[in-house]
């Protein structure tokens, strides 16, 4: 009986868990700011280069994917968050400034 007790007490705590870190996920999320040279382009995401050598790689729209260019320096503002890939926000080519 207590063996039952114990299972579903560390199976509701591990289900209170999981809704804490989803809510967290969803709703704190760190904006960044960057001039970036795109690396590499794709259906669904882009590979940036900050100036610090520091690639990631940004989910983005498809309907995007096709206005940007590899290699070409962009400014860009995107979302991370705990769980997935970051989120583009926007974009903006450097040359046309």
């Amino acid at each position: 009986m207590k063996k039952k007790k114990l299972i579903v007490f560390l199976g509701t705590l591990f289900l209170v868990m999981m809704g804490l870190l989803l809510i967290w996920s969803i709703y704190f999320k760190e904006k960044t700011v960057a001039i970036v040279k795109v690396k590499e382009v794709s259906n669904d995401f882009i590979v940036i280069e900050d100036q610090l050598n520091v690639k990631t790689t940004i989910d983005v729209p498809r309907v995007i994917t096709k206005l940007i260019k590899a290699n070409e320096e962009y400014f860009v503002e995107y979302e991370s968050s705990f769980i997935g890939l970051p989120k583009l926000v926007s974009i903006e080519p450097l040359n046309e400034r």
